[in-house]
């Protein structure tokens, strides 16, 4: 009983270290990616796992887009990069297909980033 309640504790401290707004945000395009690859693939046989994998891509998106995030803001610093509207439009498309396919490889940075750079580790 003692391992459950650590894991609830340790899934409260790591959405407690993410801001409400931004795991919004991060849902919002997982779950529009999620549904449209869903109905995608209930147009043909499609394997379980290619729904479990959707599904698993789908609630862990967020921690890897916080990888790529603070991966640009830590390189760019304040700078700006100036592109135009369909340029950058179409690199937000590529980034987030990509990042929500190799979610299961960056998410796990992402929860690991998130416990240490919150100090959960330290807390009891």
């Amino acid at each position: 009983m003692r391992r459950g309640f650590a894991l609830v504790n340790f899934i409260q401290k790591l959405f407690s270290g993410v801001n409400p707004q931004y795991l919004f945000k991060s849902y919002f395009f997982s779950a529009v990616l999620s549904i449209t690859f869903l109905y995608i693939s209930l147009q043909s046989v499609t394997p379980v796992f290619m729904y479990l994998y959707l599904i698993f891509c789908g609630f862990l998106f967020p921690f890897a887009s916080i990888v790529w995030d603070d991966f640009i803001s830590t390189i760019m610093g304040d700078h700006i990069i100036m592109l135009p509207l369909p340029f950058m439009l179409l690199w937000k498309v590529v980034k987030i297909f990509a990042l929500y396919f190799f979610t299961p490889l960056i998410a796990p940075v992402g929860i690991l980033y998130i416990y240490f750079a919150n100090g959960f580790h330290k807390r009891t």
